[in-house]
């Protein structure tokens, strides 16, 4: 009996160092998916900012990297789906700096002015996106209201919006139409002050704050 418990014993011990090996192993298997991933990530963000999606290709981004083509086509496949990535990681920033910037305020101009400057903040605290945005702009503007994460941000919007604007008569199509033409007039913001880096950022924001609050309240007062 004594040596049957034993052997049990070193049985559960054997399999217990197995165990934690193959633990280890994926740890470490995760941690270079992770690190190489990065890398790729990085490097595609500069080709994008430097070259453009157009011009930019899958060796370029390798290149830069120094990480081996068959990993980046076995997490990405296409520079499509980096660049998407890319934009989708930045679309989740922006949102996270709108959501802190917004104070509790029934005024419509405060809320927008606070919404514009943490966006143009937070976006040229970003190395290279304000060429990046240049390049792409097209690329841009045609994933950009496709993707669930614009959405959510849209969604925010709307909310805001409905609490300090007089707009529960307007249309839900008319109000994805406000909501988005707010989100773009941020964006043209953007690239305006990428070819003007003397201006002020809260200049800015002021403007294209006003700009939107006098479209939104002549919106809604002929939808009313």
């Amino acid at each position: 009996m004594a040596r049957q418990q034993q052997d049990k014993l070193s049985e559960d011990s054997a399999a217990g160092v197995k165990k934690r090996g193959a633990y280890r192993a994926s740890q470490k298997r995760e941690m270079t998916k992770a690190f190489k991933q990065d890398a790729l990530e990085s490097a595609a963000w500069k080709v994008f900012s430097t070259l453009g999606f157009d011009a930019a290709t899958i060796r370029d981004i390798v290149s830069v990297s120094t990480v081996s083509p068959g990993s980046f086509y076995n997490y990405y496949k296409t520079k499509d789906v980096i660049f998407d990535l890319l934009l989708i990681k930045i679309i989740q920033r922006v949102r996270s700096a709108i959501l802190q910037s917004r104070c509790e305020t029934d005024k419509l101009e405060e809320m927008l002015v606070r919404s514009h400057n943490a966006v143009l903040r937070e976006l040229l605290s970003i190395s290279g996106a304000p060429r990046f945005f240049e390049l792409n702009q097209h690329h841009v503007r045609a994933r950009l209201f496709s993707m669930p994460e614009t959405s959510e941000m849209l969604d925010d919007l709307k909310k805001k919006l409905i609490q300090t604007v007089s707009m529960q008569h307007i249309s839900p199509d008319r109000m994805n139409f406000i909501a988005s033409t707010v989100l773009t007039t941020g964006l043209e913001a953007l690239l305006y002050i990428s070819h003007n880096p003397l201006m002020d950022i809260q200049d800015v924001a002021d403007l294209s704050a006003k700009m939107s609050a006098a479209s939104i309240r002549a919106a809604s007062a002929r939808g009313a």
